[in-house]
């Protein structure tokens, strides 16, 4: 994936962030490690996009990113590195779908992608535990999100 096509992923996840009322930046700190993460419907990513990751653009179908990086304290920008991860999703009637978590690197990026399904106005709990590069626990990330057809 080029520069361009991972600022645009990056670019319609924060959209749709601000869009449905979150927040554009979701972050969980731990040390010097800070993992983002984002879940959007994947109607909202363009065909290329789509494409590239192999996801299949449906209103019913959401795609989830996540990306660790290294604050060093100093000057400039956090390291990004890589991680792993597992977890689920979990609607208010109960239904648990498990992720299947997929470590990506393009160039110097690193992130892990999943899709899950989810119907309109569906509340779901994304519950995850991300494993940094070089760090020996995992770090739980856990929010809720609500999710609407365009």
């Amino acid at each position: 994936m080029t520069g361009r096509a991972l600022a645009s992923l990056l670019l319609a996840l924060a959209l749709s962030l601000v869009a449905s009322g979150g927040h554009a930046e979701q972050a969980v700190r731990d040390g010097d490690v800070i993992i983002h993460y984002s879940a959007v419907r994947t109607t909202l990513l363009t065909p290329e996009i789509a494409t590239r990751f192999g996801v299949r653009r449906s209103r019913n179908q959401a795609l989830l990113v996540l990306n660790a990086q290294r604050d060093s304290g100093g000057p400039g920008l956090p390291t990004p590195i890589a991680a792993t991860a597992t977890g689920h999703v979990t609607s208010l009637l109960g239904h648990r779908q498990v992720l299947k978590l997929t470590p990506r690197q393009e160039g110097d990026v690193h992130y892990v992608l999943a899709r899950f399904e989810t119907l309109d106005g569906e509340f779901l709990t994304l519950d995850l535990m991300v494993t940094p590069e070089g760090h020996d626990q995992p770090i739980p990330v856990r929010w809720q999100q609500q999710f609407y057809n365009d």
